[in-house]
């Protein structure tokens, strides 16, 4: 009876492992900071959205004398997409407001985000389809007008 038991367990965890949330990254040909100011550009630029602030890590760490490469965090919300996603489901607000990260790997700039489709099983949301599909383009589509504009 155990032997049974373990393997449902083992497939369990499988299962949380490979629908584990995906991180989409696009590479940029520009630094850190270009690209991180076209982000916020590209933000601003939109009256739909709110920008919140920059987290900026890698000086977060210098300021407590550890090192790290550049990696920044950009935080930002679409209300009306964000209110309605609330309204389905609470407690996606641990998601939110939406967030797009800037990093240096090896000399190479990278964005990404967490896809905010994955919000659905994360969160047990059985509503809101649409909502996250347009959360899910607006985060892309912010990342690759970024991208082009550089």
């Amino acid at each position: 009876m155990q032997k049974p038991l373990l393997i449902i367990i083992g497939l369990l965890i499988y299962a949380n492992i490979a629908f584990a949330q995906t991180l989409t990254v696009y590479k940029s040909d520009k630094g850190v900071q270009e690209t991180v100011s076209k982000l916020i550009e590209v933000i601003q630029a939109d009256e739909k959205l709110i920008y919140f602030e920059t987290v900026n890590h890698d000086e977060i760490a210098r300021e407590r004398g550890m090192e790290l490469d550049s990696t920044r965090s950009i935080l930002f919300e679409e209300p009306t997409l964000s209110t309605t996603l609330l309204q389905c489901q609470p407690s996606a607000a641990l998601d939110l407001p939406l967030e797009i990260i800037v990093w240096e790997e090896y000399g190479d700039v990278y964005i990404g985000f967490m896809d905010p489709k994955f919000m659905k099983r994360r969160f047990m949301i059985t509503d809101c389809e649409d909502t996250i599909t347009e959360l899910t383009n607006v985060i892309t589509r912010i990342s690759m007008d970024a991208l082009r504009q550089l």
